[in-house]
Order: C-alpha cells, then structure tokens, then sequence
C-alpha cells in the first residue's frame, strides 16, 4: 500500500511533438545535432530553480545539478533527474533520449508505465507524430512536504470531470509549463 503524500507543488513541462520525435530517435543522426534533452524555456526558468530550491539569480552560472525523485505510484523506485543550464538563459533536463548510451530517463517516463515510444528507427518529427498522444503529454515532479519528489506524466487532454480547484487542472492548458501551488 502506497502511503498518501502531502504535495506542495508540482512542477511540470509540456512536451512538444519535436522533443518527443528527439527523445526517441537514434542519438546520432546523419548531418548531427538534434536535442537529446527536454528543454525548459526561459519563460520557467525562474520558477523551476525555485520549486527545487536554487537561488535563480544567474542562470548563467549555475552548475549542473542533480535531483533523486521516486516514481508515482511506485516510490521505492528512485532515479536521478539532472538539470542543466544552456544558452539564453534557458535550461534542459539531461540525457532523456531513450536510445542514447548513459541516457538517464527517468523510469517513471518510460513505457513499461505508458509512456508513449516512437519506434527505434524513426526519422522525423512526421513519422514520429501518430505516436504522440493525442490531446498532448506532460511531465511532472511533484514536491512534498518534507523535500521529496516525485516523478510521473500525464497525456491526452483533460480527464472528463475533472474540477477546477483539482492542482492537476493546469497541466491540462496550453502553456509551455510552470509550477502549480497545490496548496
């Protein structure tokens, strides 16, 4: 039995199609480049190194750092999440593309949970585009009380019944990501 957690906030990303196509594909690729990570726009840059407790001062020098969060549903299951800064004062989480040696994808993001896969030889964003859900996909760590954190993902669009007041309602809107106060 899973005991209940006390969640302060939820940190979350919407993952578009092309990211989705770079996290799936063949880490090398004819003519290189292509991103190999889940970007975090400067947009949320700010209030993703509050929600994990940085001073979000300068971006520009922050070091690579490294969070453990356990996995929804299944929290004796914990895995490293590493956040890295890039150019224009945005950030990336690291290593996420399924196929690349060392990648670090968390295992609450893989497909043994419902994670959607594009097949091992997919080439663009076209042919990988029927594997994206349909109603989008979003990832999200929650925080709890006690500084813990927790990894899972939603896709498809908002549940049927689903209230306004639920913390999760957000994540279903059309925003690049954020952090909610589930307070």
């Amino acid at each position: 039995m899973t005991r209940k957690q006390n969640i302060t906030s939820i940190w979350w990303r919407n993952v578009q199609p092309g990211e989705f196509y770079n996290i799936e594909r063949h880490h090398q690729i004819k003519g290189g480049g292509g991103s190999l990570y889940i970007e975090i726009p400067s947009s949320i840059v700010s209030d993703t190194l509050d929600f994990l407790g940085m001073i979000a001062s300068d971006v520009k020098s922050l070091q690579a750092f490294t969070i453990e969060a356990r996995v929804i549903g299944q929290p004796d299951i914990t895995s490293p999440i590493e956040f890295q800064r890039k150019a224009g004062g945005r950030m990336r989480i690291a290593r996420q593309n399924r196929q690349q040696p060392h990648s670090q994808r968390h295992p609450a993001w893989i497909s043994d949970r419902g994670f959607p896969t594009a097949p091992d030889g997919v080439g663009s964003k076209k042919e990988a585009l029927p594997y994206f859900p349909e109603g989008g996909l979003r990832i999200y760590i929650a925080k709890t009380i006690e500084g813990e954190y927790y990894a899972g993902f939603t896709k498809g669009p908002r549940p049927n019944g689903m209230k306004q007041s639920d913390p999760m309602w957000d994540l279903y809107g059309n925003g690049v990501g954020g952090v909610i106060d589930a307070n």
